[in-house]
């Protein structure tokens, strides 16, 4: 038997450009289908590869412009929540991947425990351009990678808003939190609490104003004894709704990360309260788990398909140079179930409420 196909060279974009006579970057070009080379040119490149049996990679065109067809997808978070957070994250990948076959690209999942290892990956994918460009969940207030994003004029797109002159797509955060809470106002509930993320994160921020903005706008004084914080895990809700729910009266929880609603359930449960005779419950960002808890959770939908859909398609835009918007503002809709204390209907009923 004939050891041939196992001693066959590695052919490569190089050994095509030398069969047929061509430079690599006009190879390169040819296989991108590029409009500066002839069709009579771009033919002899593929009879050349054809012969050879190579294929073209990523990394051989990359070599025509500079940048791959690989996209990143940076999440600077503990690998724990990431894994606790799967209904956001099914959505955004999917969301991402559909954009991702439409524009020809490749997705890579990044996570970092630590915002320090950011400056060092972004100037990895620069010198070995094994990335073109990176959308960055959880952006907060303090990012000192961003220099190093600024001096490589590495393409990234936010999703969340960063407080500084790059392009994002979001949620109006302080929209959806209010909308969150009035929900609760109009059910009769004063004593409201808001169980927010991480003070550190725009996006906890912005959901914190929206609650603050409702409770003005009905009247109602703030008692700051009734702004929580917690990270964004379920196991971290659960301690910190234990921990307060016995100092405070109150009678809703407006709940900010999707993540949460598991961990304040099982502690009101825990505490022997009723949910939502005793405590009303509402949540920012909704999932399957949502849908069949016991009772149902009403959710406010943040269309986390949409934002990674449309995410990718700026990067993709930025990539290729092409002018971009700032921001992108995604809708967001008002499910309503049992645990918000209204009449369940068939699993729950939508209201558009933020375009």
């Amino acid at each position: 038997m004939s050891n041939e196909s196992c001693e066959k060279k590695n052919i490569t974009i190089k050994d095509v450009a030398s069969e047929a006579g061509v430079a690599v970057s006009t190879a390169s070009m040819a296989f991108n289908n590029k409009p500066s080379i002839s069709p009579k040119t771009r033919e002899v490149v593929l009879k050349a590869a054809e012969d050879l049996g190579y294929h073209p990679t990523a990394a051989a065109q990359a070599l025509v412009d500079g940048q791959s067809n690989n996209i990143g997808l940076l999440v600077p978070t503990k690998i724990e929540n990431v894994f606790f957070s799967t209904g956001f994250f099914n959505k955004l990948i999917s969301g991402m991947n559909r954009a991702a076959k439409q524009t020809g690209n490749m997705l890579s999942l990044q996570i970092v425990d630590s915002q320090k290892e950011i400056p060092e990956l972004i100037t990895k994918a620069k010198r070995t351009k094994n990335l073109s460009g990176s959308i960055i969940t959880h952006p907060r207030v303090d990012m000192n990678y961003l220099d190093t994003v600024e001096e490589y004029d590495y393409p990234v797109v936010f999703l969340g808003n960063p407080l500084r002159d790059f392009p994002f797509v979001d949620n109006d955060n302080t929209a959806v939190a209010k909308l969150a809470t009035n929900h609760l106002i109009d059910h009769g509930h004063r004593r409201i609490v808001f169980l927010g993320g991480p003070d550190n994160l725009t996006a906890s921020r912005t959901r914190k104003e929206g609650y603050l903005q409702a409770l003005k706008e009905s009247d109602i004084d703030l008692d700051p004894d009734l702004i929580w914080e917690a990270e964004h895990s379920e196991q971290d809700a659960y301690s910190t709704v234990l921990e307060n729910a016995p100092r405070v009266d109150f009678s809703a929880i407006c709940i900010s990360v999707e993540v949460q609603m598991g961990g304040v359930q099982r502690a009101l449960r825990v505490l022997g309260l009723d949910i939502p005779d005793n405590v009303a419950l509402i949540t920012i960002g909704d999932s399957h788990l949502a849908e069949y808890m016991e009772p149902h959770m009403t959710a406010v939908d943040l269309h986390t398909e949409e934002l990674g859909y449309w995410a990718t398609k700026k990067l993709n835009q930025l990539i290729h140079g092409e002018d971009v918007c700032r921001k992108k503002i995604i809708g967001a809709d008002l499910i309503v179930r049992r645990s918000s204390g209204c009449n369940e209907q068939g699993g729950g009923f939508r209201k558009r409420e933020i375009d």
